[in-house]
């Protein structure tokens, strides 16, 4: 809702954020995939500090999702009851392939996921300026 408020204000340039969030944090993933590409650390740190870390992140990941919302004047309560449970069954569904993959496909599902970032910026960029 928050989103709402201040929507018309940046949807002028809104493509360009998307744009430079995705294109840093998929060359970020591509970039640390390709330094430990024979490394694998498993490291289950669940200490205080590196999750309040991952759950800033993570905020800051649905606070970006909302506002997007808002730009498309989308429906927000079935968009939060569609979202949870993708989210429920993907992330059980990951964490399923993790335990059974790890570190064999690390490095090459960072570097994938980082260039569907950056993909999907380039594709946001690009719908906006045609």
């Amino acid at each position: 809702y928050i989103g709402i408020s201040f929507a018309d204000f940046v949807a002028d340039y809104d493509h360009w954020i998307a744009f430079v969030l995705l294109g840093i944090i998929g060359g970020k993933m591509i970039k640390e995939a390709l330094e430990k590409a024979d490394q694998c650390d498993y490291n289950p740190d669940f200490s205080l500090k590196t999750m309040f870390t991952l759950a800033v992140a993570t905020s800051i990941d649905a606070m970006a999702v909302g506002v997007s919302l808002a730009f498309l004047k989308a429906d927000i309560w079935m968009s939060i009851l569609v979202i949870g449970l993708m989210t429920a069954a993907f992330s059980a569904f990951g964490v399923k392939l993790g335990n059974l993959f790890g570190c064999k496909y690390k490095s090459k599902a960072e570097v994938v996921g980082g260039i569907v970032l950056v993909g999907i910026g380039i594709k946001i960029l690009i719908e906006h300026l045609m």
